[in-house]
C-alpha cells in the first residue's frame, strides 16, 4: 500500500527559506537605490523651485534677494532683518506666510531673541515649507527658539518651534575664483573671509559701524561669468563629522531658522548663506593663513549632502547639477565667484 506525502520535509523548508533570504538580500540594495534616486530627484526639484523663485524675485525687484541686511534699531528695539529664504516665499506659493507681518515697521524684521517684539511669531511657529527640506536628510527639520518679553506680551509662549533649512545660498568665495589658496581680499572681509561680495546672494551692510557700506545688489548683468557658470544655492543636508561625533553644521541652523539673516555683523554667526572656503563634504580642513579648522560657528561651513558622492546645486540660470565631491577645488571656487573670469573645466 502506497502513501502520498502532503508537505515539505524540514530540509526542503530550510532550502526554500534560504533561497528567499538570498533573493531579498539581492533585491534590498536595488530597492534602497531606487528610493534614494527618487529622493535625489525630489531634492533636485526643491532646488529648481528655489532657483525659479530667485528669477521671479529678480523680475519683480530688479535684483537677486540679498542674504540679508545687518541688524537695525527701529523704535521697538534691536531687530534682525529677513533672510533671502523669507523674501522668496511669495514665489514658492507661500504668500500667506510672507504677508504675516515681518516686513512692517520700516522693513525691519523683529525676530525672536532681541528687544523688539516679533509680531509674526505665530507664523514662525506654524509655517513649514516642504521644499526647504531635503528628503534624504536626517538632520532635524525644526528647533526651539526663545521669544523675548516683548513678544510674550503679544501672547507668545517662552519657546516656539522654527523651521530649519537644508539649503544655503552662495554668498561668495573666500578665494579668488579659479584658485585654491589666493584670498579674494578685494571682496572678502571679516576674520577668515566670513562675508564676501563675489557671490550671487551676499550680505548687505548699511554703512554704519566699523564695517562701512558693504555688499552689491546682484543682477544678471553683474554675474559676468555667466549665469550658467555660477552657483546660486546648494545643499547642506548631512551631518558634519566632528571627530566621530555628528554635528549639525548648517549655515541655517540658527535660532530664528530660515526666517532671519542673523545679526549681520562680522563678529557674529550663521546667516543661511555660505562663503566657500572648503570643498564639498569637507571634514577637518583648514585653509592658508588662518588658524581655523573646519570652523562651524561662522558661515564658511562646507556645502555637504546626504546623497552619496557629492551635493546638488542650482545654478544662476535655474538649472540643477549634482557636483561630485572630487571636483577640482579650483573649478569649484570658480563656480562660486560670479566674476572671476576663470575658464571652468568640465565637472
Amino acid at each position: 500500500m502506497k502513501f502520498s506525502r502532503n508537505g515539505f520535509t524540514l530540509v526542503e523548508l530550510l532550502v526554500v527559506i534560504a533561497i528567499i533570504g538570498v533573493l531579498i538580500a539581492l533585491l534590498l540594495p536595488a530597492v534602497q537605490q531606487a528610493r534614494e534616486a527618487a529622493r535625489r530627484m525630489q531634492c533636485s526639484n526643491n532646488l529648481k523651485q528655489m532657483g525659479l523663485a530667485l528669477h521671479n524675485y529678480h523680475d519683480t525687484y530688479g535684483i537677486f534677494p540679498p542674504a540679508g541686511y545687518r541688524y537695525a534699531w527701529p523704535a521697538a528695539g534691536w531687530a534682525h532683518q529677513p533672510s533671502w529664504l523669507f523674501r522668496i516665499l511669495p514665489f514658492i506659493e507661500q504668500s500667506a506666510a510672507y504677508d504675516s507681518g515681518p516686513l512692517t515697521d520700516n522693513n525691519f524684521d523683529p525676530v525672536s531673541g532681541n528687544s523688539a517684539p516679533s509680531r509674526h511669531w505665530q507664523a514662525m511657529n506654524q509655517v513649514r515649507v516642504p521644499i526647504y527640506w531635503c528628503p534624504s536628510s536626517s538632520l532635524p527639520g525644526t528647533k526651539e527658539s526663545a521669544t523675548n518679553s516683548a513678544t510674550q506680551g503679544l501672547g507668545a509662549p517662552a519657546m516656539i518651534e522654527v523651521q530649519l533649512t537644508d539649503y544655503a545660498a552662495n554668498g561668495g568665495c573666500a578665494f579668488q575664483g579659479g584658485t585654491t589658496n589666493t584670498a579674494h581680499s578685494s571682496t572678502v572681509w571679516g576674520w577668515g573671509g566670513r562675508f564676501a561680495d563675489n557671490g550671487v546672494v551676499p550680505m548687505m551692510f548699511d554703512g554704519s559701524g566699523s564695517n562701512g557700506a558693504r555688499g552689491t545688489n546682484v543682477t544678471f548683468a553683474t554675474i559676468t561669468d555667466g549665469s550658467s557658470n555660477t552657483i546660486a544655492i546648494g545643499e547642506q543636508s548631512d551631518w558634519y563629522d566632528d571627530n566621530g561625533t555628528p554635528m549639525d553644521a548648517r549655515a541655517g541652523s540658527v535660532r530664528p531658522g530660515f526666517w532671519s539673516c542673523g545679526p549681520g555683523i562680522e563678529g557674529n554667526y550663521l546667516h543661511n548663506h555660505v562663503v566657500t572656503a572648503f570643498p564639498i563634504n569637507a571634514i577637518g580642513l583648514g585653509w592658508p593663513g588662518k588658524s581655523r579648522n573646519a570652523d562651524i560657528t561662522y558661515n564658511n561651513v562646507a556645502f555637504r549632502s546626504a546623497h552619496p558622492g557629492g551635493a546638488q546645486f542650482v545654478l544662476s540660470d535655474g538649472s540643477t547639477r549634482f557636483i561630485s565631491e572630487t571636483v577640482s577645488f579650483s573649478t569649484y571656487t570658480a563656480l562660486m565667484d560670479r566674476g572671476d573670469g576663470a575658464v571652468i573645466d568640465s565637472y
